[in-house]
């Protein structure tokens, strides 16, 4: 489960629940793609946590629960056309 703060009129942010983003899980890592229209590289912040990644920009932040434990420093993004990938490899 992914929660999801969107910009609202009026400058109010509300919380919504949604599954933004495709999350897959391999035998030694773990894969975030996520469509972002519109965004460039430097609006995305990605960061890899033990147990989950976030991912924000100046309209929505994710937070993305996983279902293993990650080594952050092997993170690996990548950014092309509108499209974020996001690489991390499991912990042993």
């Amino acid at each position: 489960m992914a929660r999801v703060a969107r910009g609202r009129e009026g400058g109010k942010k509300a919380e919504e629940e949604a599954d933004p983003g495709e999350l897959i899980e391999g035998a030694d890592e773990v894969s975030f793609v996520l469509m972002a229209p519109g965004h460039t590289r430097v609006d995305i912040d990605v960061k890899a946590e033990d147990d989950r990644l976030r991912v924000e920009s100046y309209d929505f932040k994710i937070v993305k629960l996983l279902r293993c434990v990650v080594d952050p420093s092997t993170a690996k993004t990548t950014f092309v056309n509108g499209v974020l990938s996001v690489r991390v490899a499991k912990r042993a």
